[in-house]
């Protein structure tokens, strides 16, 4: 793949999936090969298709045929009452992640930030998928990483989304006031089960399953996965591992943000090339 390719030509579009509102981003020029690989973004907890912008033109101008989800609830998807959402577990959305990647013939490649990333876990136990790049990922139980003790008021509704202060600890450490200011506003209230599940590390995934390629990458000012964690979790599955030490949790947004999907997408062109 060219990963040098200008991110200024890059086409857009949005299209439905069964209820899942997907962007769609593509070069206006790439070779025939590309096109038979289409690689699936997922978002994490609170967040939306939206933090994916800058990461979704680097691939997309790679060669790779881009689809970034929003999962149910949020940014166009498939609407849900209150109630429904607070019931949401993070398994829900590997549903999600199928209703887009029955879309393709082919298998897909699969790049995943936080919550996104253990429901890209699940969702590859299951089904075949080509690689999986997984991004500051909460992690299953099965790691045995030390709890979170992040506050959780009431099991029965929305979660969030967190103040500026908090918001910054959780997701934005590493960004300037005007960026983590930005963000913070784009944030939405969240499912407190999945809430729950990404800070007391409750689900199990069958690592024996996920036999693919597998990169992780951890931010060494992340409190919420922290490095330690996403290091346990490369050992867990023999996977490749990344450190960045000057990003947090959100690796997606921010200086260096451009790098590091560039470090990403040469990581899945050369899996795909073996």
């Amino acid at each position: 793949m060219n990963a040098s390719s200008s991110t200024a030509d890059i086409h857009y579009g949005e299209y439905d999936a069964d209820g899942i509102r997907v962007e769609h981003f593509t070069a206006a020029s790439k070779p025939d090969a590309a096109r038979q690989t289409p690689l699936i973004c997922v978002h994490g907890g609170c967040h939306a298709s939206w933090c994916w912008q800058e990461h979704a033109a680097v691939y997309a101008a790679a060669g790779y045929d881009v689809h970034v989800l929003n999962w149910r609830g949020r940014n166009g998807s498939t609407a849900l009452a209150d109630a429904d959402l607070a019931r949401m577990s993070i398994a829900d959305v590997a549903e999600d992640i199928g209703r887009v990647a029955r879309r393709f013939d082919v298998r897909p490649v699969i790049v995943a930030h936080s919550m996104g990333g253990l429901a890209a876990q699940l969702y590859a136990s299951a089904h075949d998928v080509s690689a999986l790049a997984l991004l500051t990922p909460v992690v299953p139980s099965n790691v045995g990483a030390q709890q979170i003790p992040l506050p959780i008021e009431d099991m029965d509704s929305q979660w969030g989304p967190p103040p500026a202060e908090v918001a910054r600890q959780l997701f934005f450490q590493g960004l300037d006031d005007a960026q983590a200011a930005h963000f913070q506003s784009l944030l939405v209230p969240e499912s407190p089960r999945r809430v729950y599940e990404a800070t007391r590390w409750t689900l199990a995934v069958d690592a024996a399953k996920l036999t693919m390629p597998i990169l992780i990458v951890s931010g060494a000012l992340d409190g919420l996965t922290p490095p330690e964690t996403g290091a346990a979790l490369a050992k867990l599955y023999g996977a490749t591992y990344r450190l960045e030490p000057e990003h947090g949790h959100n690796v997606l947004l921010g200086s260096g943000a451009t790098r590091i999907a560039g470090d990403v997408v040469a990581w899945i062109g050369d899996q795909l090339s073996r």
